[in-house]
C-alpha cells in the first residue's frame, strides 16, 4: 500500500533506541522540542494548522525509532496529504502527553484525539479485552492478526461505550523467557523459578499455570535484578531482550511465545463523530495502511535481533509448546467470567481466516 514500501526500507538499526518495559515502551516523558512534538524517524516538523483545519494529536507510549512511531509518522503524512491539509496530525512518541492510562483518560476528556496504549492498560477501563492477556492463543503472526482484524475488531462497541474508537491493532511482539543458569528444555524446567512478570493478574496466572513463581517488578530493575540473583529469569520479546542487553546476565532464551502483546490504535469519538464524511474515510484509510505498515516492521525487527542473539552466542532453546497450552486452560478456566467464557477463548485459540 502506498507509504509502506518506502517506510518498510527504513533502517532498522535506528531502532536500537528501543526501551520497551513490556508491551509498550512505558518510558518517562521526553521533553518537547520549542512546545512542538518531539520529532521522530521520518516525522517532519509540525506544520501551523490551516485556517479551519482539525488537529489529531497523536501520542504513543514507544521512542520515536521504533516501529510504531514509524508507522505513526506514515499515517500523519497520508492523512495530511490526503486532506489536503484539512487535518494535521502531530506525532508524541516517548509518552510525552502523559502515561498510557492517563492518555486513555484524555480521550475521554478531550484533550487528546488519538493514542495507542497497551492493551492490559486499556483492560482498565474495558475488562472483557482481558482476552488478550492470556497465555498461548496463538500458533503465529497470521493467526494473531486474523483474530485481530475479526474479533479484536468486535470490540468496537464496548470501546464506543468509553468514548473510544477503534481504528484497529498494532502488534508489539511475542514474549519469550530468559533464565540467568538453567536453560528451559520443557515447561518442567520452569518449576519455582522466579520469573519477573508484568504487573497482569492474566499474565501471573499463566505462570503460576506454568510451574514457575510470577513476581512483578518495576522494568528498570530488572537487569540488576536478574545480575545479583533476586530473580531468576524473566519474560520479554526479542527486541528489548537484545536491545536492553538482558542476554549479559541471563543468557538463556527459550523461544515459545507464551503470550502475543498488542495494542489498540484509539481515537477520541466525539472527534471523530465532528470529522465530514470524507476526513472520516481518510482518516480510517490512513490508519488501516499504519497498521500494516508497523505490523510488517515489528515482525521483521522480531526475527532480525533474534539473528543478532544468536550471533552473540546466545543459549536459544525451542521447548515444546503443547504443555504450555495444556497448562494455560488454568488460566483461562479462571478468567473465563471476564472475558465472556471459555467459548470465547475457544474461538480465538480456533479461529482461522
Amino acid at each position: 500500500m502506498k507509504n509502506i514500501s518506502r517506510f518498510i526500507s527504513l533502517g532498522l538499526a535506528a531502532m536500537t533506541a528501543f526501551s520497551m518495559s513490556a508491551c509498550s515502551s512505558g518510558g518517562n516523558t521526553a521533553p518537547t522540542q520549542g512546545g512542538q512534538p518531539a520529532q521522530g524517524a521520518g516525522q517532519e516538523a509540525a506544520k501551523a494548522p490551516a485556517s479551519g483545519a482539525v488537529t489529531i494529536k497523536f501520542s504513543l507510549s514507544q521512542a520515536a525509532a521504533e516501529p510504531a512511531v514509524q508507522a505513526a509518522n506514515a499515517f500523519k503524512e497520508e492523512v495530511e496529504e490526503k486532506s489536503g491539509g484539512s487535518i494535521v496530525v502531530e506525532v508524541y512518541p516517548d509518552n510525552q502527553l502523559g502515561s498510557e492510562r492517563d492518555v486513555i483518560e484524555g480521550l475521554q476528556l478531550h484533550t487528546v484525539e488519538m493514542v495507542d496504549p497497551a492493551n492490559a492498560v486499556l483492560t482498565n477501563f474495558i475488562d472483557e479485552l482481558s482476552l488478550f492477556e492470556l497465555p498461548m492463543l496463538f500458533e503465529d503472526k497470521d493467526h494473531v492478526y486474523a483474530v485481530l482484524d475479526d474479533i479484536g475488531m468486535s470490540y468496537a462497541p464496548q470501546c464506543e461505550a468509553q468514548g473510544f474508537k477503534l481504528l484497529g491493532w498494532f502488534d508489539m511482539g511475542s514474549r519469550n523467557i530468559m533464565t540467568v543458569k538453567k536453560p528451559i528444555e520443557s515447561m518442567a524446567d520452569l518449576a519455582g523459578l522466579k520469573i519477573r512478570t508484568q504487573e497482569s493478574t492474566a499474565n501471573m496466572a499463566g505462570f503460576t499455570a506454568f510451574g514457575a513463581n510470577p513476581t512483578p517488578m518495576a522494568y528498570n530493575e530488572l537487569y540488576t535484578s536478574l545480575e545479583s540473583g533476586v530473580l531468576d529469569g524473566a519474560e520479554a520479546a526479542n527486541t528489548n531482550y537484545y536491545l536492553k542487553a538482558f542476554y549479559e546476565v541471563a543468557p538463556n532464551w527459550a523461544v515459545v511465545g507464551w503470550l502475543e502483546c498488542v495494542n489498540p490504535v484509539l481515537m477520541d469519538l466525539q472527534f471523530y463523530n465532528k470529522l465530514s464524511d470524507e476526513q472520516k474515510a481518510i482518516v480510517e484509510e490512513a490508519a488501516a495502511n499504519m497498521i500494516e505498515l508497523e505490523r510488517e516492521l515489528y515482525a521483521k525487527s522480531e526475527d532480525d535481533y533474534l539473528e543478532e542473539l544468536k550471533a552473540r552466542g546466545v543459549n536459544i532453546t525451542y521447548p515444546d509448546r503443547e504443555p504450555f497450552k495444556e497448562a494455560s486452560r488454568k488460566a483461562y478456566e479462571q478468567f473465563a467470567p471476564n472475558v465472556g467464557g471459555l467459548d470465547k477463548i475457544e474461538a480465538v485459540i480456533n479461529y482461522r481466516r
